[in-house]
């Protein structure tokens, strides 16, 4: 078992800034799992032949900055500069951007109660699967 989104020490506990590297982590799975699009578009087989190996690069051409902003992920408490822009950006690390970040949702996360039929269907699917976890001798 895989705990995640804040969980430490068998899920007996929770770390709000390690929920905020964890989401970081589930997106990359996510997206990785989901996949990319394969087709004569993104493939871009014109653009290679035009290209060509000299100069060989795709980086100034809009099509590659098209394509990358909609399949880059990037994640937001970790970073890919290079060490000396990591130096010179004040050499922050995962954990104190995680923090910095944990603590701009706290400050404007709106928290919309749930409903006593929300509640209600909680409270039903928790039941069930303390009864089926129970059936097993899990519980």
């Amino acid at each position: 078992m895989i705990v995640f989104h804040g969980g430490v020490t068998a899920e007996l506990s929770y770390n709000p800034i390690l929920s905020v590297i964890d989401d970081d982590i589930a997106m990359t799975i996510g997206k990785t799992i989901e996949g990319f699009e394969v087709s004569e578009e993104t493939m871009a087989v014109d653009l290679i032949k035009e290209v060509g190996p000299v100069p060989g690069t795709f980086l100034n051409k809009n099509h590659t900055r098209t394509w990358w902003k909609k399949e880059y992920f990037m994640p937001k408490s970790a970073d890919r500069l290079s060490f000396p822009e990591w130096q010179r950006t004040g050499k922050k690390g995962v954990i104190e951007k995680a923090k910095e970040r944990m603590e701009q949702i706290m400050a404007t996360h709106n928290v919309v109660p749930l409903s006593d039929s929300q509640d209600a269907e909680i409270d039903k699917i928790l039941g069930q699967a303390r009864k089926y976890y129970k059936e097993k001798g899990l519980l």
